[in-house]
C-alpha cells in the first residue's frame, strides 16, 4: 500500500490526465463511433449514436443485415455490432478480397476480437498453426486409410447411444447426436480406449459450451470494459476451471504416449499421436499440446452436431426423401462390397445434395469471412477499408437470394445433385459442376469459409456426417411425434441460428428379413 501511495503522490497528475483522456476517447466512441469509413453507408443510423445502435443490434441484428443487403446488394455498407462498426462487403468483391495478404486482412486478429481471446487466455498463434498443420498434413491425408475404422466406430456408437427402438421411441436428437459425434471423433482424435470415457466426453463436450457462454456474457459488456468485466463473469471462471480439469485429464495420457514412444512400442494411429510426432518441431509444451487437443474438439464436435441435427430435422418431415436417400445408400454399398469407403461416400451424391441444401436453408451464422483490416486498402470499385475495422460478408442472405438459387425459400433435396449433373440451370455459371459439392468453398457458398483460410477439417467433417446419416437412415425409420407435421423451428440468438436442442424425434429400428 505504501508503494501505491508513493506512486499516486508522485504521478497522480499524470494518471489523472491519462484517465481524462481515456474517458474522453471512450465517450466519443460511445456516442459517435469512428468516422474513418464515413463514405460507406451506415445501416441503423435512425437508432441514434453508436451505443444506441449497438444495443439495437443485440435484438435486431438480422434486420440490420437484411436491410443493408436489400439497399446495397452490390456495395459495401456499415453497421454497428457488439464490437463496434463493421464493414459488410458484397459477394462480387470477395474474389479480390480473399487474395489480399494476411498482413492486410488478418483472420487471427479477427478471431481474437470475435472470441475475446485476450480476456480468455486463448488464441495462441503457434498452437493454431500447429493444429492446422496436423489437420491438413495428417488428418485429411489419412481419411482413406482411417475411413473403415471411422465407419466401424460410427456403427458401434450409434447402437450404444440410441435405445433399442424396437417400437417407436422418442429420442432427444441434439443431445444424443452430440455424444455420438464426440465419441466417434474422439476415436480418431485420442483413440478408441479413451473416447468413451465420461471424463473425456465431459471435457470435449463441456469445454465448448463453457467457451460459448463465456464469450456471450463478456460481449454484454462494452468492449472498453471487458478487461474488468471478465472478473465479474462467472462463466469465465467456469471456463478456466474446466480447462484446468481437461488438462489434468490429458496430461497423464500424453505422458503415457511419450513413455511408449521412448520404449519403442507400437503406437496408435490417431490425431494425438500425429501431434506428438511433430510437437517438438513447433516448440510446444505438453500443456500447449493438451490445449491444442481441446481446441480440436471445440472446432469439430459442436459444429458437426449442429449440422447433423439440422439435417435430421429437415429429413424427418420428408419421408419420401428419406426413402430415396436410403435406396441410394443401399445401391452404393452393394457396389462397394458393403463397405463405406471414401469412394462409396463420394458416390452418395443425393445425400451430399441433402446435406448442402440443409446448410443453405439453415446457414447457422448470418456472416462469414470475418477479417480484421490491419492495413488500409482501397478495392477495385473504390471502396476504402480503413485499418482497425472488421470486414465480413452476409453469407446467409447470399445463399437465400433468388438471383443465386431458384426458389430459395423451398427445400429442394435434389438442388445440388441436379446442379452437379447439369440437369438444372446454374445461375452461377460454374464451369466445374463439382463446385456444388458439400465440401466445396466458393464466394457464393461460404459455409466452410473462403480462400486460403477455409476450414481445413471440412473433409473429415463431411465424411463423419455422411457416415452418421447413412447408418441412421439404413437402420432406423424416423417420424415426428404425434400431432406435429412441420419441421422444428430454429432458435435464433443475435446473428446465429441453431436447432432446438430439446426436441424429440421418434426412432424405430428398420425390420430386416431374417
Amino acid at each position: 500500500m505504501e508503494v501505491i501511495a508513493n506512486v499516486l503522490e508522485e504521478r497522480g497528475a499524470v494518471l489523472a490526465s491519462v484517465a481524462v483522456i481515456l474517458t474522453t476517447v471512450f465517450l466519443a466512441s460511445l456516442l459517435f463511433g469512428s468516422s474513418e469509413a464515413a463514405n460507406i453507408p451506415l445501416v441503423g443510423k435512425e437508432y441514434g449514436n453508436a451505443e444506441k445502435r449497438r444495443k439495437a443490434f443485440i435484438t435486431n441484428g438480422y434486420d440490420f443485415y437484411k436491410k443493408g443487403y436489400e439497399l446495397f446488394k452490390t456495395k459495401a455498407f456499415r453497421l454497428t455490432a457488439l464490437d463496434g462498426d463493421r464493414i459488410v462487403l458484397p459477394r462480387h468483391l470477395m474474389e479480390e478480397v480473399r487474395q489480399l495478404p494476411d498482413d492486410v486482412i488478418d483472420i487471427n486478429k479477427a478471431f481474437d476480437i470475435m472470441n475475446e481471446h485476450k480476456h480468455l487466455d486463448m488464441g495462441n498463434r503457434k498452437q493454431t498453426e500447429f493444429l492446422i498443420h496436423v489437420i491438413r498434413g495428417d488428418l485429411t491425408r489419412s481419411l482413406v486409410r482411417i475411413n473403415p475404422r471411422l465407419s466401424a466406430e460410427t456403427a458401434k456408437t450409434i447402437r450404444e447411444e440410441l435405445p433399442p427402438c424396437e417400437d417407436w421411441t422418442p429420442v432427444v436428437v441434439y443431445q444424443t447426436v452430440l455424444r455420438m459425434v464426440a465419441t466417434i471423433s474422439g476415436a480418431i482424435f485420442i483413440g478408441p480406449e479413451l473416447c468413451r470415457s465420461e471424463e473425456y466426453l465431459k471435457a470435449s463436450i463441456g469445454y465448448t459450451m463453457d467457451f460459448v457462454n463465456a464469450v456471450s456474457k463478456l460481449k454484454q459488456w462494452h468492449k472498453w470494459w471487458r478487461w474488468i468485466g471478465r472478473y465479474f463473469t462467472p462463466e469465465v471462471d467456469k471456463l478456466f476451471a474446466d480447462r484446468k480439469d481437461a488438462h489434468n485429464f490429458l496430461r497423464p495420457v500424453i505422458e503415457q504416449r511419450r513413455a511408449a514412444m521412448k520404449a519403442g512400442q507400437e503406437l496408435p494411429d490417431d490425431t494425438l499421436q500425429w501431434m506428438l510426432n511433430k510437437v517438438d518441431e513447433f516448440g510446444l509444451t505438453d500443456d500447449a499440446l493438451a490445449e491444442t487437443q481441446l481446441n480440436l474438439s471445440m472446432a469439430a464436435i459442436h459444429t458437426t452436431t449442429l449440422t447433423v441435427t439440422m439435417i435430421l430435422y429437415d429429413l424427418v418431415v420428408r419421408p419420401d426423401i428419406v426413402d430415396e436417400v436410403r435406396e441410394e445408400i443401399r445401391t452404393v454399398l452393394a457396389a462397394n462390397n458393403g463397405v463405406m469407403t471414401s469412394h462409396a461416400l463420394f458416390e452418395m451424391k443425393l445425400l451430399d445434395s441433402v446435406m448442402k441444401e440443409s446448410q443453405r436453408m439453415n446457414p447457422g451464422s448470418m456472416i462469414r469471412f470475418q477479417r480484421y483490416v490491419a492495413k488500409p486498402v482501397t478495392l477495385s470499385d473504390g471502396t476504402h477499408l480503413p485499418a482497425g475495422y472488421m470486414i465480413e460478408t452476409p453469407h446467409a442472405l447470399t445463399v437465400q437470394d433468388p438471383e443465386v438459387y431458384r426458389n430459395p425459400e423451398v427445400f429442394d433435396a435434389h438442388r445440388f445433385l441436379n446442379l452437379r449433373n447439369g440437369t438444372a440451370e446454374d445461375l452461377l455459371g460454374y464451369k466445374n459442376k463439382e463446385q456444388h459439392q458439400f465440401v466445396t468453398v466458393t464466394k457464393d457458398f461460404m459455409h466452410f469459409g473462403y480462400g486460403r483460410h477455409s476450414c481445413p477439417g471440412r473433409f473429415f467433417a463431411a465424411n463423419e456426417i455422411k457416415l452418421i446419416l447413412a447408418r441412421i437412415l439404413l437402420d432406423y425409420d424416423l417420424r415426428m411425434p404425434d400431432g406435429i407435421t412441420e419441421r422444428y423451428a430454429n432458435m435464433k440468438m443475435g446473428t446465429d441460428a441453431f436447432p432446438d436442442p430439446t426436441k424429440e424425434v421418434l426412432f424405430k429400428r428398420v425390420q430386416t428379413d431374417a
